[in-house]
C-alpha cells in the first residue's frame, strides 16, 4: 500500500526531528487601508500603482523549526504543503479559504470524507498540481505566486524547495510536548496569527483546549494502574500486516492523557508492524482503529480480515473496539477537532467518570461556536461512525 508507506515514512521522520516550539514574537503590520470596493472586484486601472508594494515591507517571525523566516508585511496569497491536518484549523483561524492559493493533494482527498467541505466548500476546488506524490514542484509551486508555503517540519524537503525557489516557508510542528495533540494545535495557532501578521484573535478557541484538558485531568486524578485499561491503536491493517503506534506517536498520548496504558508502547517507537501473536501476549481491553486503514470494528468481531485470527483478544471478546472519530479531520493526528477527541477518548476509557457528558451535544455546540456550523443528527452520526470509504485518502 503506497499511501500507508509514505505516511509511515512521514511518520518516522516526524520522530526524528527536534520539535521543541520556539516562540518569538513578530513584528505587527498595520492594518491594511479600506476602500470603497472590495479589492476583488478592482479593476488594474483602479488599483493605486502609487502606492508601495507589500512585498517590500517585510518583517521576521521564528518557527517551530526554529528557523528565523522573513515574510511580507500582509500575506495574501497562502499554500499549505506537507502539514496536512493545518488545512482545517487555518479555516478556522481565517474563517475562509480567501487566500488559499494551494493545498497538497492529501489535504483535498481527507476534506472530501470529511465535513470541511460542508464548512468550506470551495476548498476542493483550490489548485494542487504543485505536489506530486509528497514531492513539491518548484515550477508549478512559483506559478501560484504564494506570499508563504506551510509545511511539515518533518519533511524538511519541502523547507529545501522553497529555500532554493526563493519562496519564503514556515514549518510546523506535529509533536508539541511529546505527540500533545491540543498543546500542538494551540501552538499552531499561535504560529498562524504570527505568520498572518495579526494578534491572535481567537483566544476562545486556545482556551477551550486548555479548559478540556484540564476538566479531564481533573476527572483522571488519583486513578491506579490496575483502574487504567490496556489500550491498542491499530493505525495500518492490511493483508498479512498489522501496524500499531508505539511510544512518540498520538496514539500514545491519547492513551496515557485519558487515562489509559499503551501495551503499544512495549513495541518500541512510532508505528512498527506487529504480529498477531504479539498482540495476543498484550491481550489489550480495548483496541481503536484510525480513519488510516479501512477496517472497522465488525471486521475484528467477524474474523473478516485475511491472515489474522482476533477471536482469543479481550476487546474483541468485550466488543470493545472502536473506529476513530472524523470530523473536520481525521481524529487520530493534531487537528482542528483535537479537543473532541480527548474528552471522547476519556470517555471511551472511563465511561463512569464521564457518563454526564454528551459528545453529541458537544459536538454540536462545538461546530456551532467555532464553526458557526449546525449540524444535523446525521452529521454527527457521521462523525462518530464514520464510512470505510472516509479512510479512501491520505
Amino acid at each position: 500500500m503506497q499511501k500507508d508507506k509514505k505516511f509511515l515514512a512521514f511518520l518516522l521522520s516526524l520522530c526524528l526531528t527536534a520539535s521543541a516550539f520556539s516562540g518569538c514574537a513578530a513584528g505587527q503590520s498595520a492594518p491594511p487601508s479600506s476602500t470603497a470596493v472590495p479589492e476583488s472586484v478592482l479593476s488594474p486601472s483602479e488599483v493605486d500603482s502609487s502606492a508601495p508594494a507589500t512585498r517590500e515591507r517585510t518583517r521576521e517571525i521564528v518557527d517551530q523549526m526554529g528557523n528565523t523566516v522573513v515574510l511580507p508585511e500582509e500575506i495574501d496569497r497562502v499554500v499549505i504543503a506537507s502539514v496536512w491536518p493545518l488545512a482545517s484549523v487555518y479555516c478556522l483561524f481565517e474563517g475562509s479559504t480567501e487566500k488559499l492559493v494551494g493545498l497538497d493533494p492529501a489535504i483535498i482527498s481527507a476534506a472530501e470524507n470529511s465535513l470541511l467541505v460542508k464548512a468550506f466548500p470551495e476548498i476542493v476546488e483550490i489548485e494542487s498540481a504543485f505536489s506530486q506524490n509528497g514531492t513539491l514542484n518548484a515550477e508549478e509551486l512559483l506559478r501560484l505566486d504564494p506570499d508563504v508555503v506551510l509545511y511539515a517540519s518533518g519533511v524538511p524537503e519541502d523547507y529545501d524547495v522553497c529555500q532554493q525557489a526563493g519562496i519564503p516557508a514556515v514549518g510546523f510542528s506535529l509533536s508539541i510536548k511529546d505527540f500533545n495533540a491540543v498543546d500542538t494545535i494551540n501552538s499552531w495557532m499561535e504560529l498562524l496569527g504570527e505568520v498572518m501578521g495579526r494578534n491572535l484573535t481567537n483566544n476562545d478557541f486556545i482556551q477551550y483546549g486548555q479548559d478540556m484538558q484540564a476538566l479531564v485531568a481533573s476527572r483522571l486524578e488519583g486513578l491506579t494502574d490496575e483502574e487504567k485499561p490496556r489500550c491498542m491503536f491499530i493505525h495500518g491493517y492490511d493483508a498479512g500486516s498489522i501496524r500499531v503506534p508505539g511510544s512518540a506517536s498520538w496514539a500514545d498520548y491519547w492513551i496515557t492523557a485519558s487515562g489509559g496504558i499503551n501495551v503499544g508502547a512495549q513495541g518500541g517507537k512510532g508505528t512498527p508492524e506487529v504480529g498477531i501473536e504479539q498482540i495476543y501476549q498484550w491481550n489489550p481491553e480495548k483496541i481503536f482503529i484510525t480513519n488510516f486503514n479501512r477496517a472497522i470494528p465488525d471486521d475484528l468481531y467477524q474474523n473478516a480480515m485475511e491472515s489474522f485470527d482476533w477471536s482469543s483478544v479481550l476487546a474483541v471478546q468485550k466488543q470493545q473496539v472502536e473506529k476513530l472519530p472524523l470530523g473536520m479531520y481525521r481524529w487520530y493526528v493534531t487537528c482542528s477537532d483535537s479537543s473532541l477527541m480527548l474528552l471522547w477518548m476519556a470517555k471511551q476509557n472511563h465511561p463512569d467518570l464521564f457518563e454526564d457528558i454528551d459528545m453529541n451535544e458537544t459536538v454540536r455546540e462545538f461546530y456551532k461556536k467555532f464553526y458557526g456550523l449546525s449540524l444535523t443528527d446525521e452529521e454527527i452520526d457521521s462523525i462518530f461512525i464514520p464510512k470505510r470509504e472516509a479512510a479512501g485518502g491520505i
